[in-house]
């Protein structure tokens, strides 16, 4: 799961740290991230009003077939790396903020991560960094970056965005905090 609150401060980090186990039970329990994320929505609009919304994409691996099998809510689209450098591609599927409305009606998606493929998912406190003189680090920079380490460890991934970002910023204030995860599907033991 990956998630980011519409706003900043106490508020949105209390917000954060009460989604996060209820998302990670709601998955455990019924192991649908559509379902999952229509009950965090449920508790949300009904029984815990905030006026604040986030966004959340939740997912699960399956680690014998590489099947993730995903829901968006409003959420950043993930990115699928191919480890034969083919280039990076968006993944499809999203649906409301969670929330906002009475229901999400989001369809779960399913992709093959392949041996050596990486999925990225991210927060836009890495394509909204500004640079000192106010131009953004944007979408095809970032798409370009991520398709540029697709030989390296998930580990190399995230290296090579988040030093380009903070690189780009330079002494800018951060618009965001910045969050990245970059899975790597191993090829199985032999």
């Amino acid at each position: 799961m990956i998630a980011d609150v519409s706003g900043k401060g106490v508020s949105a980090a209390i917000l954060m740290a009460f989604v996060r186990p209820v998302m990670r039970s709601a998955l455990d329990r019924s192991g649908d991230p559509g379902r999952a994320l229509e009950l965090l929505n449920r508790i949300l609009v009904e029984e815990r009003r905030t006026g604040l919304f986030v966004t959340v994409l939740a997912g699960v691996v399956d680690l014998d077939t590489g099947a993730f099998t995903f829901a968006n809510a409003g959420h950043e689209m993930p990115m699928l790396v191919p480890a034969d450098g083919s280039g990076p591609r968006w993944l499809d599927g999203g649906g409301p903020l969670v929330g906002l409305f009475s229901r999400l009606d989001i369809e779960p998606a399913t992709v093959i991560v392949a041996a050596g493929d990486r999925l990225v998912l991210y927060t836009d406190g890495i394509t909204d960094a500004a640079a000192p003189g106010g131009g953004r680090f944007g979408i095809e920079r970032f798409h370009a970056l991520a398709g540029e380490t697709h030989a390296g460890s998930a580990g190399d991934t995230c290296t090579a965005v988040i030093d380009a970002v903070l690189r780009f910023q330079g002494d800018a204030e951060p618009a965001d905090d910045l969050a990245l995860l970059v899975l790597r599907r191993l090829p199985a033991p032999r």
